[in-house]
């Protein structure tokens, strides 16, 4: 009788402690972490590893400058562990969002690096002038410099420390190893861009403000990094059109990920150059989404491709 009664009370004990295990590991769900867009999404993934589950609000191939959140996207940005979002122009809807609605964990990544204002591009025409009084307005594509992307990383791992104590070694190394890779990438531009004072012309958007600005490089663009504007003006075109024939040009007609390349293959076509894609690593395509492409790789694109349109190959 006795025994019976000591196997009925392991029993029992069995019963208490696996429902302490079914409760700890519903308490060790992964963190739910929204981001933006790809750069914040990239950063996010690469700190927090496996700790988190991490999504994208805007969808590869999507214009990033008309995006607009769905019901479903402000629920979770509402019930995530932290929300990382860019900043600027593009992301008024977002400062809207947190004005309105308490106890959000978010990280402006604009708030990570010294922001650049935006310049007035040479020889091009604009929509809008700047008034006098007017409020300055800052270029929000601060990732294309490695070293703020770096600086970004870091306030990531901050973040992750800081909502998540107990895995705090983990985004130490992880958040470590990524931005190493980040700085041998900075140093080998440096290397490969050192001297050159040559024009880059740009039949396209220009958001490469940091990335131009790091490296002390010098271009002509067809629109402003954020610009609406689809079709050039006459006088654009026959601008971009003198500078390509100008020594102190490279030759080759750039243009970003994801544009349509019209004028861009014009002014090439017109001048007999080549084209060469520079992605800004803003948004990214479906394929190489799936693929795992990252700020990294992407970057390591724009390296080999300018090694060929330089002429350094």
């Amino acid at each position: 009788m006795i025994k019976r009664i000591i196997s009925i009370v392991l029993a029992a004990g069995m019963l208490i402690l696996c429902g302490c295990s079914s409760d700890n590991n519903t308490k060790t769900e992964k963190l739910q972490i929204v981001t933006t867009i790809f750069p914040a999404y990239d950063f996010a993934r690469q700190v927090f590893g496996d700790k988190a589950d991490i999504t994208m609000l805007l969808k590869p191939g999507m214009e990033s400058h008309t995006y607009d959140p769905s019901a479903k996207d402000i629920v979770k940005i509402k019930e995530c562990d932290l929300f990382i979002y860019n900043g600027g122009e593009s992301d008024v809807w977002v400062d809207n969002l947190l004005k309105s609605t308490e106890n959000v964990n978010a990280l402006k990544m604009m708030d990570c690096v010294q922001p650049l204002e935006e310049e007035e591009l040479i020889g091009v025409e604009t929509e809008e002038e700047h008034g006098d009084g007017e409020e300055e307005e800052y270029d929000e594509h601060i990732w294309t410099s490695p070293k703020n992307a770096a600086l970004i990383v870091d306030g990531i791992k901050q973040q992750a420390i800081a909502i998540d104590k107990d895995n705090c070694q983990y985004y130490e190394q992880s958040a470590a190893e990524y931005t190493d890779k980040i700085n041998d990438l900075d140093k080998r531009f440096e290397e490969l861009l050192k001297g050159e004072n040559r024009y880059f012309v740009f039949g396209d958007r220009f958001p490469l403000l940091y990335f131009f600005k790091e490296y002390g490089l010098n271009y002509y663009a067809a629109f402003p990094g954020c610009g609406s504007e689809t079709e050039p003006s006459a006088q654009t075109v026959s601008f971009l059109n003198e500078k390509l024939s100008d020594d102190d040009t490279v030759k080759t007609v750039f243009h970003i990920e994801l544009s349509n390349c019209k004028l861009a293959d014009t002014l090439a076509g017109e001048n007999n150059l080549p084209t060469a894609e520079f992605h800004t690593c803003h948004n990214i395509t479906a394929d190489d989404f799936k693929a795992g492409e990252s700020y990294v790789s992407l970057m390591e694109r724009n390296y080999d491709m300018l090694i060929i349109a330089l002429g350094k190959g």
